[in-house]
């Protein structure tokens, strides 16, 4: 059973109150995105914002690659047109990041706003793609952001599209997209959804909501809403059945074709003709164009496609005379589309469908509303042909929509620091608490980087640390390289040995003699530059209350022990934390390099003392995500790891990859509820790629190659 949600809460702006400064950060916006949901809605928002004497800047999260025009030009429309700045997201191209694009794309973002993070008070996400992942990370850790507000609005997430089209899981990035859809959601100070129905579609699948979470319609582009409304029941003669939006599948294309041919096998004198106006797509692997053209060979009445309008110009060609908008879609949260046409007063036709009957006044359901069927779209044609057809009024004020979202913006900063307030009271009533953190360094005796990485232990400030050495190799006759340990002055050091031992048995021998509540991991070759590394991991695990605890880890070449300007950092990898999903197929939860706290090392099991590679990590953090332990990752580097062109990896190697599949498939495997639906996406992405796969070869949906069976 889902929740009703409440309306945008009702401000009362004071007279004079400072206006907070507000960034809208997403990859759509007017202008260089052309016909994006996602775009005009937070253009109107921007507009309003702007209009009610605001600070606004736009950060488009596609940089210096417009879907269309050039972005300079669009820059310039902003400033001198709009008063607002518009500012192409820098992406660097050093360090480059180990990440897909979204992951990569939301790191950038998280670099900028960091270092942009007093210029902005509200700081505006959409929860399609995940751009907003690692800033909600970097904030809900603690890390950045403590005066700043993150409000993400809701529009239609991956999965939920994929659903509503019928289509595959088709790549390992939509995977990771929806994990981190679902993160930014639950990590948002606020959460705006512009329909009860997407956030019941979000509660069925297991997404978690803030506790600020809240319903409030799209603000009406200005200049849409129409000077002279048609009375209620006024109809129109209609010569012209107009299909509007996205040539696809989800926005009904194939459905409104259906009720077409129905039309058209009436074999009557039809006085009217057809238009699709919307943006190319593909449709089964083809141009959209090139299935509606295969459709129409037995229309009986002319049509045509128009593809090249913006927003506004769309509306102005739907306000012609004797001119039907039709909005079939299968599945759609709260299409602009309806809502510009409900604002500028264009007949209409619209299925029931998602939160589409939330946009319509319930007077007008009737005359304007139909079940998503062939038949049920027809006979409505039928209809608004033979006696006229009716424009649809919103279910709520334009204006009053527009104020409250105006207002509501005033009272944002406000609540920030009183939420904040209220947390540090909490933190400080607490006593100060340094847990007993045990580090534990397993490294080959044969090796030469544990000097190093010691050194770096050494240079930490956590008051409360204890460290053992492990060593171990297939040599047992070997001398240790490894060098004294006095440099620890106060802190208890011992060594152990396990010569003949792989690296994983080592390093849980470590786990047994350790005191401490949290264990610690490092390899060698491996550095924690920042004096505070510990401390911080310590921190923000306590913080967030996590299990394990990762961060995103830097590549350098050169000598460990040399000067830091000798070290060059040449790529880094951000991961993604507790993401059982993508860690089927990929390690996205982190490095051996994290933070434990004990008891959970214990129920996971620890380390197979087989492995004898960095792929240990995976086995181990898989295992965890699937019992349901919580893992967070850090977006801030606190792990420097020295590239050894020399030294054989077996990181590659098909025995240990193998091993990393075992928490998903041993027999005796343990798998926490909540993961059911996690592994439910596994599959969908498994059928997918054999969907690909299939395809590709020119057999789709075939059981593969098959030879008689051997025996013997």
């Amino acid at each position: 059973m889902t929740a009703s949600f409440p309306s945008l809460p009702k401000v009362d702006v004071a007279r004079g109150a400072r206006l907070p400064r507000v960034c809208i950060a997403s990859w759509e916006i007017e202008g260089p995105s052309r016909n994006a949901g996602i775009g005009t809605a937070y253009t109107s928002l921007a507009d309003a914002l702007k209009r009610a004497g605001y600070d606004v800047t736009v950060l488009f999260l596609l940089g210096c690659h417009p879907t269309d025009g050039n972005m300079i030009d669009w820059v310039d429309y902003y400033r001198l047109e709009k008063g607002i700045k518009l500012i192409p997201l820098p992406m660097a191209h050093e360090p480059r990041i180990h990440a897909a694009w979204a992951s990569s794309v939301s790191y950038h973002t998280y670099v900028w706003l960091k270092a942009h993070q007093h210029d902005f008070d509200i700081i505006h996400f959409p929860e399609c793609q995940g751009l907003g992942f690692y800033s909600l990370l970097a904030k809900r850790q603690g890390l950045a952001f403590n005066d700043a507000t993150f409000v993400v609005s809701t529009h239609g997430p991956t999965f939920w599209v994929k659903e509503g089209s019928q289509d595959y899981i088709r790549n390992l990035g939509e995977l990771e997209i929806d994990y981190m859809e679902r993160t930014s959601v639950a990590a948002a100070d606020y959460v705006v959804s512009p329909s009860q129905f997407l956030l019941g579609w979000m509660q069925q699948n297991g997404w978690e909501l803030p506790e600020h979470t809240y319903v409030a319609p799209y603000v009406l582009p200005q200049g849409l809403l129409s000077e002279n409304p048609a009375p209620r029941n006024s109809k129109t003669d209609i010569k012209e059945i107009v299909f509007f939006g996205r040539l696809e599948i989800r926005k009904g294309l194939k459905l409104f074709c259906d009720a077409l041919d129905e039309l058209s096998a009436e074999n009557r004198d039809h006085k009217f003709h057809v238009t699709f106006l919307g943006k190319e797509t593909q449709l089964y692997g083809r141009s959209s164009i090139g299935y509606i053209s295969d459709r129409s060979k037995p229309w009986t009445f002319g049509w045509r496609i128009v593809g090249n309008k913006n927003q506004a110009d769309a509306i102005e060609y739907l306000r012609g005379a004797g001119r039907l908008a039709v909005i079939s879609s299968l599945a759609d949260n709260f299409p602009n589309t309806v809502l510009e046409c409900a604002g500028a007063g264009v007949p209409l036709l619209a299925s029931n469908v998602g939160g589409i009957p939330e946009i319509i006044d319930s007077a007008d359901h009737e005359n304007v509303c139909f079940e998503p069927r062939p038949d049920m779209l027809a006979e409505k044609l039928r209809k608004v042909l033979a006696v006229g057809a009716h424009s649809a009024r919103p279910s709520a004020s334009f204006s009053d929509t527009e104020r409250r979202w105006v207002d509501w913006h005033t009272s944002l900063p406000r609540r920030a620091k009183s939420d904040h307030a209220a947390r540090q009271q909490r933190k400080n009533g607490r006593e100060s608490i340094f847990p007993l953190v045990t580090v534990c360094l397993a490294y080959n005796v044969s090796g030469k980087g544990a000097d190093s990485t010691l050194a770096s232990l050494m240079n930490q400030d956590y008051p409360h640390l204890e460290v053992i050495l492990a060593e171990c190799g297939s040599d047992g006759t070997t001398p240790s390289q490894l060098k004294s340990v006095d440099g620890f002055k106060d802190r208890e050091v011992r060594r152990i040995y396990r010569r003949g031992f792989e690296i994983g048995a080592a390093r849980n021998a470590a786990a047994r003699e350790a005191k401490g509540e949290y264990l610690f991991f490092v390899d060698d070759h491996t550095l924690l530059l920042a004096r505070n590394a510990i401390s911080v991991f310590v921190q923000v695990a306590q913080r967030v209350d996590a299990d394990i605890l990762t961060s995103a880890i830097s590549f350098f070449l050169g000598s460990s022990m040399g000067a830091s300007e000798n070290r060059l950092e040449h790529s880094r990898r951000p991961f993604l934390g507790g993401d059982a999903a993508t860690g089927a197929y990929v390690n996205n939860f982190g490095s051996t390099n994290a933070l434990v706290r004990r008891d959970a090392f214990e129920s996971i099991g620890g380390f197979s003392d087989e492995a004898a590679s960095t792929l240990d990590d995976w086995e181990l953090h898989a295992k965890a995500a699937l019992q349901g332990l919580r893992i967070d990752t850090m977006p801030e580097v606190y792990v420097w790891q020295r590239e050894d062109q020399n030294q054989e990896s077996l990181v590659h190697s098909l025995v240990n990859a193998v091993r990393s599949a075992r928490p998903y498939t041993s027999p005796n495997r343990k798998i926490a509820p909540a993961m059911e639906q996690t592994l439910s996406r596994v599959m969908l992405f498994g059928q997918g790629l054999k969907f690909e796969r299939d395809a590709n070869i020119g057999t789709p949906l075939s059981r593969g190659e098959q030879g008689p069976a051997v025996t013997g």
